[in-house]
């Protein structure tokens, strides 16, 4: 992607590593994930500093251990080496790097009827006042692609699908609103990180 091109568009920032998580480890994590208790995923409300969950259509998530973090954390590296590559700004020593650190992962869970609601990525809880830093990149990771629906989108119809073993990537701001559709048939397995 040229960074200076003006015909580049915001969908163009959207990237996706085909298979880079090897299908038996996608496996293995979904047996070992539903082995272990969900709760219903929760929004931050930053006017009333607190946490809530909608009354209907709320994914679960599961926090991850840390046998899996270290399974998928040099994936995710190379995902984010992959990005870094394509779309940093390489003429200024300052810009050649885009991120850091990554935050530890989450599981999401979408069974029939539970959708994520469109959102953007401007993610207050990963800094506790020790981390210091703001979120660049966001990572969905895919784990499996036998469902029907659970479909990731941008803006108002901007579909990206996903297969099984897929890590997209899209910048953590507010230009980039995404959500993920209403499952209809089976479930949808993925994990979600973001970087600094």
């Amino acid at each position: 992607m040229e960074m200076n091109n003006p015909n580049t568009t915001l969908a163009d920032c959207i990237h996706v590593e085909k298979g880079i998580i090897p299908a038996n480890l996608c496996e293995y994590i979904i047996k070992d994930i539903e082995t272990r208790e969900w709760k219903p995923h929760t929004w931050y409300n930053a006017q009333a500093d607190s946490y809530g969950s909608e009354e209907t259509m709320e994914l679960d998530v599961q926090n991850i251990t840390s046998e899996l973090q270290q399974l998928l954390t040099p994936i995710m590296i190379q995902a984010g080496g992959a990005y870094n590559q394509k779309y940093s700004y390489k003429e200024c020593e300052r810009t050649r790097q885009m991120m850091n650190k990554f935050s530890a992962i989450r599981f999401n869970r979408y069974s029939s009827g539970q959708i994520m609601r469109q959102h953007v990525d401007h993610i207050h809880s990963l800094f506790d006042g020790k981390e210091k830093g703001i979120p660049v990149l966001s990572f969905i990771l895919n784990l499996n692609d036998d469902y029907e629906g659970a479909d990731l989108y941008f803006w108002k119809d901007h579909v990206v699908k996903l297969g099984k073993g897929d890590i997209i990537m899209f910048p953590s701001l507010f230009l980039f609103p995404h959500g993920v559709t209403e499952a209809s048939k089976g479930t949808r397995y993925s994990a979600v990180s973001w970087a600094w």
